[in-house]
């Protein structure tokens, strides 16, 4: 089996890592009147990657040369990021 290094695969370890560090961050006791937002975070960095490496296998059943998965992917990539940068700034 041939392993194809993808931006979806980058994409899927980043946010893996993330959530395993994030799982097993020791943090000191906080004040019970603060939020911890660390289990949703982790739980969204899951779905995240899920999300990611799920994609990244329907891109591969369907594009079956590495160069135009690269390039399909890394625009669906660039699309998420401006999409999330312009509902934030539509939110605020």
């Amino acid at each position: 089996m041939k392993v194809k290094l993808t931006p979806l695969n980058i994409i899927s370890a980043i946010f893996i890592t993330i959530a395993v560090v994030m799982l097993f961050e020791k943090r000191p006791p906080s004040h019970a009147h603060v939020i911890d937002l660390k289990a949703i975070l982790v739980g969204f960095s899951l779905v995240i990657a899920v999300v990611a490496f799920v994609s990244d296998q329907i891109f591969r059943k369907f594009i079956p040369e590495l160069k135009k998965i690269w390039i399909i992917e890394c625009t669906v990539i660039l699309f998420t990021v401006l999409l999330f940068i312009i509902i934030k700034v539509s939110i605020n």
